[in-house]
């Protein structure tokens, strides 16, 4: 192997005949090589070629016959003029990698001989017409056009929508190739983001594609939800993001059973429809920067994931009654939803949302806006960490927390935000995990999780939000948040997770975020929560069914009269409507690799 890798003053490759068993090479950000060695085509033994990102690299050989090579890594080449020839069949190669190819617009149709090719990626290329071959690789698991509009034109800003649909049917090289792909029965992910596609170019036979787990179609044109989508019953995730629709359309979404995430942000919705219900497996709604949202009915029982920034017509927002999800956590992001904030306090939301999830969930996020602490939260501190005595008894069930935090900084600049917890253990001798002794006091760290906000996910926050947290007792008690991700104990930091309850006696909260990207805590609070807490919350419930007989007319309308108390008096029971990223996605101050590990899982897909 030869890894090249960031050799910024790399500007031509040697000869490459001398080392004719070469099975790797990588030049990955070699920003100034221009030229690469006609050699390097006639290497048989080469598995690996990588040159992602050599910005600067304006041709490879004219016909490469590389009759070994399994993955070759051309992302990024944005000069590169042309693909090569293939000589040969390079039936080994299974991942080829284009995107950001700005100039290359053809393939070889021998390609087609590649009959191992699982993953093909031709996003943002100036593929004019994809080539039909692609019908034929049946093992392509993997197939992304993301960013193929076809020749722009110039739009004006009065040009009626209709029109630009019309003409962004003329320029599109990508719809006329779709039905071509209804044959490949392995494809699970496909990416057709930002391709101008519009209502009509998803074919009816999609739905011979019966693997297909994941789709994108954000960015697009649609009046709503492409029927024909509706027939994927192994569809997991869809992405319909920015796509102009002001309805999910009467297609019949029931059949879309295994659809656990659903992204919408960017759309012209009023209100979700309830057809929504049928969708049993929803784990995670994405409705970021739906600006005329108003209402959302009551929310599956399934989701555990809402995703509501920048929605800043939203007034009302219905509560689940229970839940039947066994999902670790519930996150709700509701960050510059500000109209919401007016309806219905964070705490309010959060006792809501206890009742539904305390017992099937270790742990609950909440975000929106809110400037002051609700006086619930019994103890208070204008910092950014405070600590409390563990109860002895066995009555409570968790622990509830809150922030105030804000980024005043005018930049668009991604922050952090995230919450940690230490449970101390009281002086003792004790042994550790791997049989060692510890005298003294003793920690281990319960969470260290947190949220990124800001150009990539929401609008700038420019005004005080609450971030509250939930902890079950079972979170506390069982094990670390680094067991759960490694599968180990570190001696300095954690115990076995058989530790008896009462052993542990101090609680630590602190809300901090990574170094040089924390968004600003002004004030935290936190409660114990106990049994009789969920009590009182299934008193307000009974209250609020009593005394408003058009429940549904409310929830349709507005939440004006629900008379949300202001965090700044002492909290009561009101009937409210209302009661996370990820990746992640798709995270405060934490272990550089948790959060790491958090943006790998989210992305999420955010």
């Amino acid at each position: 192997m030869i890894n090249l890798k960031g050799s910024q003053n790399l500007i031509k490759t040697p000869d490459f005949t001398t080392a004719p068993k070469l099975e790797a090479l990588i030049m990955e950000g070699c920003t100034r090589l221009v030229d690469v060695h006609p050699s390097i085509g006639v290497l048989k033994s080469l598995k690996l070629l990588n040159l992602r990102d050599c910005k600067s690299l304006r041709s490879l050989p004219t016909k490469i016959g590389m009759e070994s090579l399994e993955t070759l890594i051309l992302s990024g080449c944005s000069n590169l003029a042309r693909f090569p020839d293939i000589d040969g069949k390079m039936k080994h190669l299974k991942t080829l990698h284009l995107s950001g190819c700005f100039k290359v617009e053809y393939l070889p149709e021998n390609l087609q001989q590649s009959e191992s090719l699982e993953e093909l990626d031709l996003s943002e290329t100036a593929i004019k017409e994809p080539s039909s071959f692609i019908s034929q690789l049946k093992n392509l698991k993997v197939l992304s056009f993301s960013g193929c509009k076809g020749p722009s034109y110039k739009s004006r800003p009065n040009l009626p929508f209709l029109f630009k649909v019309i003409q962004g049917r003329r320029t599109n090289p990508i719809a006329p190739m779709l039905p071509l792909l209804s044959g490949l029965s392995s494809l699970r992910k496909l990416n057709l983001r930002d391709c101008n596609l519009c209502e009509g170019d998803i074919p009816r036979d999609i739905s011979g594609l019966s693997s297909l787990a994941d789709v994108d179609l954000s960015g697009n044109n649609f009046i709503s939800i492409p029927a024909s989508l509706t027939r994927l019953s192994k569809l997991e995730f869809l992405d319909l993001s920015n796509c102009n629709m002001c309805t999910l359309g009467e297609a019949d979404i029931h059949g879309l059973s295994a659809l656990s995430y659903l992204y919408l942000a960017g759309n012209n919705f009023i209100t979700i429809p309830l057809a929504l219900t049928q969708l049993s497996r929803l784990n995670l709604l994405g409705l970021s920067n739906c600006k005329m949202l108003k209402s959302l009915p009551e929310l599956l029982t399934s989701i555990a994931d809402l995703r509501i920034d920048d929605c800043s017509s939203l007034e009302v927002v219905t509560s689940p009654s229970k839940v039947r999800n066994l999902e670790d956590r519930g996150i709700i992001r509701a960050i510059n939803c500000f109209k919401l904030a007016e309806n219905i306090n964070a705490l309010t939301l959060l006792k809501k949302y206890l009742k539904a999830f305390a017992n099937s969930r270790k742990k609950l996020d909440i975000m929106m806006p809110g400037s002051e602490i609700p006086e619930w939260f019994s103890q208070q501190k204008s910092d950014s960490s405070i600590k409390i005595p563990v109860p002895k008894d066995s009555q409570w069930i968790g622990v509830a927390c809150c922030c105030i935090f804000v980024n005043n900084d005018a930049s668009r600049d991604d922050k952090h935000i995230g919450c940690e917890a230490f449970i101390y253990c009281r002086n003792s001798e004790e042994a550790s995990c791997n049989g060692s002794i510890f005298r003294g006091r003793n920690r281990r760290q319960i969470d260290g999780s947190g949220w990124l906000v800001g150009k990539r996910y929401n609008e700038p926050i420019m005004k005080d939000h609450l971030f509250l947290r939930y902890w079950s007792r079972d979170k506390l008690y069982s094990h670390s948040w680094e067991d759960e991700l490694y599968g180990h104990c570190e001696t300095n930091n954690l115990w076995a997770p058989d530790c008896l309850d009462q052993k542990w006696d101090e609680l630590e909260v602190s809300f901090i975020g990574l170094s040089g990207r924390s968004a600003k805590v002004k004030k935290c609070g936190v409660r114990i929560v106990h049994e009789k807490d969920l009590e009182e919350i299934k008193e307000l419930q009974c209250h609020t069914t009593q005394s408003s007989p058009n429940f549904e007319h409310i929830h349709q309308h507005s939440a004006h009269n629900d008379g949300s108390t202001d965090s700044t008096s002492h909290i009561k029971r009101k009937a409210n409507i209302y009661d996370e990223a990820e990746e992640e996605g798709p995270q405060p101050k934490r272990v550089q690799k948790f959060f790491n590990f958090m943006v790998r899982q989210q992305g999420k897909k955010h």
